[in-house]
């Protein structure tokens, strides 16, 4: 029967084409003899599938595949009887009866009845083997499927939990950043409103005042008139004697009273030259603190996001707008005092740090000799012979000079190749493989491997440059 061998080539190790022993599946789901993976594998670094080359992490990461040890014993189990039902099969009815009877026994030569079985009888559990021996076939296959798609299953579910948690953390730092973006504004806003209440709130003051003290001497005059008008009609001379000894002092006093102020133009608007000082201080530390806000938010999105820190930069370096390109300028630039900034070297560090996950970026270098690489901040020097990217203990760097190529690890420098060398530089940094590589990027030759360091970082790096000779032309811009 074909069904037999083509199912002991599915239940056979491809390495040593025997039946599995101790089959184990790999990470890329093919699987082998569990010894001989040991076999193969034995004094190698590295390990990958002898099929699809897919690497894994030897033999000791790997699960032994309990259902499939067992499929295969029970393979061995039916195919040994269906062999033998095969084998005797092909031998006269007659000869097999009496073969058959004489080895059961006196008591097992006839059937219920006491009759030898018929030929029919054979015929049908012979034709009823066909069929069954098909379905244990296919029930070995649909349980290889089962393994192989509850293992799926199980990866898919690990890898939805993975994307979930990680959506999960990005939607809330999104928010927990959007939030102080609507603070910042209320804030301003409120800030705003205080301005020009300030400068405001005294003018309407003394205009209400003016008003009120005008509504007041209106009132006395009225009742005042209203009063002497009355005292007109007074026919009594001893009662016009007595109102008019009260009346009259308070209508002299009315009278010698000034209606409005010498001063008509008390200034009730805002005051430009005070105010807008104030508020251009708003305004700058509204755009800073706005702006810190927004690249956070751009960080969020893009965990490779990279700008040049300005509390880094030596004064001598110029950094754009959106803090991507770094020029030089003869001119030191009037940077405000920080414990972060280079003193010595034309040098600058990236805002961001990275502590995990893989990134890539794309860097244009120009005008000048540079070095380029990452390094640990907390522990750079920024001033002194220590605070240079080639000499320091916590760097990994690339250096371009006098047309020589050098890596720099850790202070210790690898001489390379002499080699040219475009404008563009890819850099590939992966804490999955602790790999730092770096590739030449040419609109000729495409992208070849320059350089790669086994970095095994303990702490957060940041991006590093440094400008080797202070030229006019010299520039670098970062591509996130």
């Amino acid at each position: 029967m074909e069904h037999p061998e083509a199912l002991a080539v599915e239940l056979s190790c491809p390495i040593c084409l025997q039946l599995f022993s101790d089959p184990a599946s790999l990470p890329c789901g093919h699987i082998y003899c569990f010894s001989c993976l040991q076999t193969m594998g034995e004094g190698l670094d590295q390990h990958s599938c002898p099929e699809c080359q897919a690497e894994y992490q030897g033999t000791k990461a790997l699960v032994k595949s309990l259902k499939l040890s067992s499929i295969v014993e029970t393979y061995k189990a039916t195919a040994g009887k269906v062999e033998s039902t095969g084998n005797a099969s092909d031998e006269p009815t007659n000869s097999k009866h009496h073969r058959d009877a004489a080895a059961a026994g006196p008591g097992l030569q006839t059937g219920s009845t006491g009759q030898p079985p018929s030929l029919d009888q054979e015929q049908g559990e012979l034709e009823m083997a066909k069929p069954k021996f098909r379905m244990a076939s296919q029930v070995t296959e649909l349980s290889l499927k089962l393994e192989t798609a509850e293992s799926a299953l199980r990866k898919e579910k690990e890898r939805d939990l993975e994307v979930t948690t990680a959506n999960g953390r990005l939607r809330e730092k999104a928010c927990r950043l959007l939030e102080q973006m609507a603070e910042l504004s209320q804030s301003y806003t409120l800030q705003v409103k205080q301005l020009i209440h300030e400068e405001l709130g005294p003018g309407e003051a003394s205009r209400g005042a003016r008003v009120a003290r005008a509504s007041e001497l209106t009132k006395q005059l009225r009742r005042a008139m209203l009063r002497a008008e009355s005292l007109l009609t007074e026919d009594d001379e001893a009662a016009f004697r007595d109102e008019l000894r009260t009346l009259q002092p308070h209508i002299v006093e009315l009278l010698a009273t000034p209606v409005g102020e010498e001063d008509d133009r008390v200034e009730a608007k805002l005051n430009p030259a005070r105010a807008c000082p104030k508020l251009e201080k708003m305004n700058t530390e509204f755009r800073e603190r706005s702006g810190e806000i927004q690249r956070s938010l751009r960080n969020t999105l893009n965990p490779s996001e990279v700008t040049f820190d300005p509390e880094t930069a030596h004064p001598n370096l110029v950094l754009s707008g959106d803090l991507k390109t770094v020029t030089f300028s003869a001119a030191k630039q009037p940077y405000p005092s920080s414990p972060q900034r280079f003193t010595n070297f034309l040098q600058v560090l990236s805002t961001q740090s990275f502590h995990e996950g893989d990134h890539c970026w794309e860097v244009e270098l120009d005008g000048s000799p540079w070095i380029f690489g990452v390094c640990y901040s907390g522990t750079l020097a920024r001033s002194g012979l220590p605070s240079a990217l080639e000499s320091s203990r916590c760097s990994w760097c690339l250096m371009w000079f006098n047309n020589l190529l050098t890596a720099f690890e850790r202070g210790h420098d690898v001489p390379l190749k002499k080699t040219t060398v475009s404008c563009r530089l890819e850099i590939r940094l992966s804490f999955k493989t602790h790999r730092l590589s770096f590739y030449n990027v040419s609109p000729i030759s495409g992208t070849t491997h320059v350089y790669t360091f086994k970095a095994h970082l303990s702490e957060p790096v940041h991006l590093a440059y440094r400008m080797m000779s202070g030229n006019p032309k010299g520039r670098v811009t970062v591509h996130s």
